[in-house]
């Protein structure tokens, strides 16, 4: 049986969150396809927890930490280690998140998924979200822009 479950993120689970962000698969997804160093992720985990606008849950699987979601700024975002995609994880994650957003307030969140990443919109669609547009970069298509009703 799946047990997936969230819990907050603490300070001890800043160093994992860094070694999720650094694997290859997630960086190809980012904005920022950089390797992340240490001090530029301290300043990013320090803000995230210090807005309270921004919330953010470790992913656990059978009691194993497995990935990061977080909702800044109305924008959502996750990352699950290579080994656990496609187990269903994901999709129980965001189910939790959806519901959890939902009970603080949130009636909408939003998201992107660069344009050459199939994979992972189709992924989304399959969540409930809804394709609202294109962003552009450099006058190129860059990423599809989502949208969430909760």
């Amino acid at each position: 049986m799946m047990n997936v479950e969230l819990r907050s993120v603490e300070k001890k689970d800043w160093e994992f969150i860094l070694h999720l962000r650094n694997q290859e698969e997630v960086r190809l997804a980012s904005h920022d396809t950089s390797i992340i160093d240490d001090e530029t992720h301290l300043k990013y985990m320090q803000e995230m927890t210090a807005d309270k606008k921004k919330i953010h849950w470790i992913i656990t699987y059978n009691k194993k930490d497995v990935g990061y979601i977080k909702i800044g700024d109305l924008e959502f975002g996750s990352m699950l280690l290579n080994d656990y995609r496609g187990r269903g994880i994901g999709k129980l994650a965001y189910a939790l998140v959806f519901k959890e957003a939902k009970k603080l307030g949130l009636t909408k969140i939003t998201a992107q998924v660069k344009i050459n990443r199939e994979t992972s919109l189709e992924f989304e669609m399959k969540t409930g979200w809804v394709k609202k547009g294109i962003i552009y970069k450099n006058n190129k298509p860059y990423a599809f822009s989502l949208e969430k009703s909760l």
